[in-house]
């Protein structure tokens, strides 16, 4: 099940008016940084999360062509990783960071023919790999230190 972060209402506002939602991106992720900065999780994941669908959304209407969006998925999936784990919800983490692995996936199997988006998505894929062996490295340790409490 993919994790969703905008209402029906922001959903189709994004369909309808991609070039505008692409413009409001870097602001909406910059607010989402800013907040990470101060250390509210809860809050950064609005703005990230909102980010997030909105740039699945541009990726799947523009086309394999614009492999800025790649890169800011592959972001905001890490920055959302991050968030998740601060608030000791790992498993949203790695499923956020599979779902990037999807997307990025689906947009591989549409760009066969263009060599330089398939090396820059096996970019992506390579760090939102190394993000989700370490969200299940911490997953791990946070068991091990819960059942050494048990014991």
């Amino acid at each position: 099940m993919a994790l969703t972060f905008l209402c029906s209402v922001h959903r189709d506002w994004v369909y309808f008016h991609p070039q505008e939602a692409l413009a409001q991106l870097q602001a909406t992720q910059q607010q989402g940084e800013a907040l990470m900065q101060k250390q509210e999780w809860q809050e950064a994941m609005t703005f990230l999360g909102c980010a997030f669908e909105t740039t699945e959304i541009l990726i799947e209407l523009r086309g394999n062509e614009q492999s800025f969006l790649l890169s800011r998925l592959t972001n905001l999936a890490m920055l959302l990783a991050i968030s998740f784990a601060k608030l000791n919800a790992i498993s949203y983490g790695q499923d956020i960071l599979k779902q990037a692995q999807q997307k990025l996936h689906m947009v591989a199997r549409n760009s066969l023919g263009n060599q330089p988006t398939q090396d820059h998505i096996q970019q992506c894929l390579v760090a939102v790999k190394s993000s989700l062996e370490e969200l299940v490295f911490m997953h791990l340790v946070a068991e091990d230190i819960t059942t050494a409490r048990i014991h």
